[in-house]
């Protein structure tokens, strides 16, 4: 048992924590706002108060997952930008990694610029580099402008260089990372229907599809995360802890925190306390991880 010495000081220690915290939401917060030139009053429209939104960005108070989502979604913070954990591999070697390398850097203004190079387009020769290509321009795309509609034509363009009609289940990696892509961009469009007609697609394919690769990982949370903005609850759970089982078994770190937080936020609105404190403390657990 701590000793009340112990317990003071791990006190003030849980306090330092929450505190900086309170500090890193509310700079990502103010940052993110002050992009979109928008007032404190505009961001808080529909979802809290002013005041709120004040002390958050001082990181006097920190939001629980329901508003911070919320506020996440009006300002266009993807809660992890990254669609990519593992190398796609086309072309030359040297060419590939920079590519791969801008990406992972979050560096898309560069990654596509690059792309545009005469070098890296008479570099590719298979059906399989062009769909890669593709796929890595369309989300670059949309990654730095949120343009889903120049985003839905370049991964369009990655389509026809699949051997099946698109309207089948995904037969490589990079099929279901583009097909989970275009369900992305098309809930972003609104056209729900579509969207989950090509998240089911890929949903289909990860279990058998190299199920041991982490890029798998973005498949069952982007499906989980269009339900959870549809408020389909039940339905975003089943998604979600289905895939956050899958990210476990094989060991990976790899978007776990956005599994728990994702989770944890569809089960506060479901309003079921000990779920909710469960997948809080998991992802506690998980968040400095990488």
């Amino acid at each position: 048992m701590l000793k009340f010495s112990q317990c003071a000081a791990f006190g003030g220690i849980m306090a330092m924590y929450e505190t900086d915290i309170g500090v890193r939401i509310g700079a990502l917060v103010k940052e993110a706002r002050k992009k979109l030139s928008i007032s404190q009053l505009d961001l808080a429209s529909g979802i809290c108060s002013q005041p709120m939104v004040s002390s958050i960005e001082r990181g006097d108070y920190i939001p629980n997952a329901v508003l911070f989502m919320q506020l996440c979604g009006r300002l266009n913070i993807s809660l992890d930008d990254s669609f990519l954990k593992e190398e796609l591999k086309m072309g030359s070697r040297n060419l590939s990694r920079q590519i791969f390398t801008f990406c992972k850097k979050h560096r898309y203004a560069e990654m596509i610029e690059f792309m545009d190079q005469p070098a890296v387009i008479d570099d590719l020769s298979s059906d399989e580099d062009y769909q890669i290509y593709y796929y890595y321009y369309g989300c670059g795309v949309y990654q730095l402008s949120q343009d889903a509609i120049s985003a839905k034509q370049y991964l369009k363009m990655a389509t026809m260089y699949s051997s099946h009609a698109t309207n089948k289940v995904p037969q490589s990696e990079i099929e279901m990372l583009i097909v989970n892509a275009l369900g992305v961009v098309e809930a972003k469009l609104g056209n729900m229907k579509t969207a989950y007609q090509y998240f089911d697609l890929a949903q289909n394919a990860a279990p058998i599809i190299q199920s041991n690769r982490e890029n798998a990982n973005v498949v069952g949370y982007q499906y989980g995360y269009a339900l959870f903005l549809d408020e389909r609850y039940q339905d975003a759970l089943k998604v979600l802890i289905q895939s956050f089982n899958r990210v476990m078994e094989i060991e990976s770190y790899f978007m776990l925190p956005e599994y728990a937080l994702l989770i944890m936020s569809c089960y506060e609105h479901l309003g079921n306390d000990a779920e909710t404190n469960k997948y809080k403390a998991k992802f506690e657990v998980f968040k400095d991880l990488n």
